[in-house]
């Protein structure tokens, strides 16, 4: 269960910035128009607005230029959380949550992806208030 938060936890904060910095637009653009984008497409479009040198146009040709490996490279743990959250949604069980020391990890590193948001987004002159709690990222 405490992976599971953690993957809430990052969506819902991905799903905050998008929206007090008004980028719904921006991020439907890059998805091509997705009305629900998953979790690695919304990453995918942080990165690529905020931290990429190279901005590509779309989520297709920004995955055939590697940055699925670049996300990873720079959040450490999406990769675990991701396919923990895949695994669930397609009834697959993941072993991942039988082990506290592993569960621990992933809620760490969760929180520390979502601090490197923030900071990501204060370096580009962005100030956001961070007011999603894990609570609220599990009732959203």
């Amino acid at each position: 269960m405490v992976v599971l938060f953690a993957e809430f936890f990052v969506e819902a904060n991905l799903n905050h910035i998008v929206q007090r910095l008004g980028k719904g637009s921006s991020l439907a653009a890059f998805t091509g128009g997705k009305k629900y984008p998953g979790l690695q497409e919304k990453l995918a479009w942080f990165y690529n607005e905020f931290v990429a040198r190279v901005r590509r146009p779309d989520v297709r040709t920004a995955y055939r230029y590697g940055i699925g490996k670049a996300v990873r490279r720079r959040f450490p743990g999406f990769a675990g959380l991701y396919r923990f959250r895949n695994d669930i949604s397609h009834g697959v069980i993941n072993k991942t949550g039988r082990s506290l020391v592993k569960a621990q990890r992933l809620r760490q590193q969760a929180t520390e992806m979502v601090a490197a948001f923030f900071a990501i987004l204060e370096r580009r002159g962005h100030r956001i208030p961070r007011t999603t709690t894990y609570w609220q990222a599990i009732k959203s």
